[in-house]
């Protein structure tokens, strides 16, 4: 399954609600990967679960035909677990490995959510998500896959792109994921 889209600020406003709560993830317990290179420079994050809590950085959640999917990763080499954050997110036509890929963006946060971020929307470059495996048996929710795309600053959630502060990024991912209710 592959795909080539933009998406809206309402994704990176969701990415922003789990950055909020940062005692979550630091109680977490890594999961799954996601390892890119932005701008040719490694990236290595880790998905986590916070059992105690019945949480996730990895998530799945339904809306009728509607799949929504976030990945978000902590950089495990940080000073801080709300540093150096990335985060893929995509919707899905449907609710089996079949469904179609409606939106899909990268987020990167490397200073935190109260410093400038990086995000794929308005970048003029389609964020390109290539499923290899996805299972949304319950139980069993898991996705594995790679995502290519280019980020551009932004100061805001409400800026307009840094046309000319904009940075390549590719790699995989593979974690589990937890159904959100």
């Amino acid at each position: 399954m592959k795909h080539r889209t933009g998406a809206s600020i309402a994704g990176a406003l969701g990415v922003l609600v789990c950055l909020m709560v940062p005692a979550l993830a630091q109680l977490g317990t890594a999961v799954g990967t996601l390892s890119v290179t932005i701008d040719g420079e490694a990236y290595e994050g880790e998905t986590l679960d916070v059992p105690s809590e019945g949480t996730s950085t990895a998530t799945v959640q339904s809306f009728g035909p509607v799949t929504t999917l976030t990945i978000q990763a902590h950089d495990p080499q940080s000073d801080s677990i709300m540093r150096n954050v990335m985060a893929v997110e995509l919707s899905l036509m449907g609710s089996d490995a079949s469904a179609s890929i409606m939106e899909a963006s990268v987020s990167w946060w490397p200073g935190g959510m109260g410093e400038p971020f990086y995000y794929s929307e308005g970048s003029g470059t389609a964020t390109d998500i290539v499923i290899d495996t996805l299972t949304l048996e319950d139980g069993a929710e898991a996705i594995q896959g790679s995502v290519s795309g280019m980020l551009c600053r932004r100061d805001s959630f409400f800026a307009d792109p840094d046309m000319d502060d904009c940075r390549m990024v590719e790699g995989t991912f593979d974690t589990p994921l937890l159904k959100a209710e």
